[in-house]
Parts: structure tokens; sequence; C-alpha cells
């Protein structure tokens, strides 16, 4: 008894716009260049700040470096390094970066103080 193959059963059925000669390199190179515009450089931007909003986010959540209701980020950070914790140096350097907006120098939970 011969063995069956999956090819006797289920026919070979070929993708349309790439032959065998065509290999992966022609497809690469068929592609159109992309220039970036305008909304690209600011979706870029934007990504970007949400990057760095969740690395503080994540700095407010680390119960290792005290609590962070009504101080800033950078007093939260300091008091952290003088007690002897290692807080992240690039969540210093991000709230030092962006010393004038509020998103980046206050903690996570500075809007919720009132209730308290």
């Amino acid at each position: 008894m011969s063995q069956k193959r999956i090819t006797d059963t289920f026919q070979k059925v070929k993708r349309p716009g790439r032959t065998q000669k065509q290999g992966k390199s022609a497809q690469i190179a068929a592609k159109p260049f992309h220039v970036p515009t305008q909304s690209t450089v600011s979706d870029a931007a934007e990504l970007q700040r949400q990057t760095d909003i969740q690395l503080l986010k994540q700095f407010d959540l680390n119960p290792d470096f005290g609590p962070c209701i009504g101080i800033t980020r950078l007093e939260r950070w300091e008091r952290a390094e003088k007690f002897g914790q290692t807080p992240p140096w690039d969540v210093r350097d991000l709230i030092l970066q962006h010393d004038g907006d509020e998103e980046y120098t206050h903690c996570l939970w500075n809007d919720y103080k009132q209730m308290l």
C-alpha cells in the first residue's frame, strides 16, 4: 500500500503577485520610499510622551521609594536616594527635562489628593 501525500488530497494554491523567480529582495526594492510627514513626526512625539509617562507611572506605583502623595516626583526621587534607595536615573532625567509640565513633575495621585 502506497502512502498518500497531503498534496494528493489538497491542491496546491499559488499566491498571486509573487513568481518563483522573484525573490524577497525584489519585493523589498519594489516598496515605495516613505518620507516622514508632519503627522508621523507628531505621532512619534506622542508615542514617546506616552512611553515617558508610563515609566513615570511605574515609578509612582513602586512602593520601594516611599509614599508619593503630597510631594513632587523629583522630591520623592531625592528622598529615596537620601535614604539609600537606588531610584532610576532615567526617571530623574525625564522630570528635569520637562520641569514645567505637571504631567511629568507631579505624581499619578496628584488629582486625587483633594479627596483625602
